[in-house]
C-alpha cells in the first residue's frame, strides 16, 4: 500500500519580477545538492519544531509577501501531524536528480528528484527565484512515497 503525503505551496509570481531571474545561469551540480539540502533541512525543522518562522525567513521576498509563517504551518499541518523528520535524512543522505535542473520562461529555477531513503522515499520538486543574484525559494513539494 502506498501512503503519500504530498503539499506544494508555490509563490503567484508577477511578471516583472519572474523575469528578473531569467539572467541566472543554473547551478552546478554540487551547488544544487547544497540548495537542496538547505531548503529540505530548513523545512523538517520547521516541521520537527512545529514553527515555521526560521523557514519563512529563508524563503524568496516574493512569496514572504503571500504567506506568513502561521500560514505555512497551516499548509503543511500533514508533515506536523505525522511528526515526519526530515532533517536525519537530508544530513544523512545526498539527493538523487532524475531531471535536469532547469529554469523555465518565467526565471524559475526547477529542481527535481528524491532521497533513496526506505521504507519511504522522500520525492522533493523545489522551485527558487533568482533575488538579487542568490536563489531563493518559491515553492516547495515533498512527497513521503512508501
Amino acid at each position: 500500500m502506498n501512503r503519500i503525503f504530498s503539499l506544494f505551496i508555490a509563490a503567484v509570481i508577477s511578471t516583472s519580477v519572474a523575469h528578473a531571474g531569467e539572467s541566472g545561469e543554473v547551478p552546478e551540480e554540487t551547488e544544487l545538492k547544497s540548495m537542496t539540502e538547505t531548503s529540505l533541512l530548513s523545512f523538517g525543522r520547521a516541521v520537527k519544531k512545529k514553527d515555521f518562522s526560521r523557514f519563512y525567513e529563508d524563503v524568496a521576498s516574493v512569496w514572504q509577501k503571500q504567506t506568513s509563517p502561521e500560514k505555512l504551518e497551516e499548509a503543511f499541518s500533514d508533515f506536523l501531524d505525522k511528526g515526519i523528520d526530515l532533517p536525519s535524512v537530508v544530513k544523512e543522505m545526498e539527493p538523487v536528480f532524475n531531471h535536469p535542473a532547469a529554469i523555465g520562461a518565467d526565471g524559475v529555477l526547477l529542481i527535481q528528484g528524491y532521497y533513496p531513503t526506505t521504507p519511504n522515499r522522500v520525492i522533493f520538486k523545489l522551485k527558487y527565484l533568482n533575488e538579487e543574484g542568490e536563489w531563493k525559494l518559491v515553492g516547495i513539494n515533498v512527497n513521503l512515497k512508501e
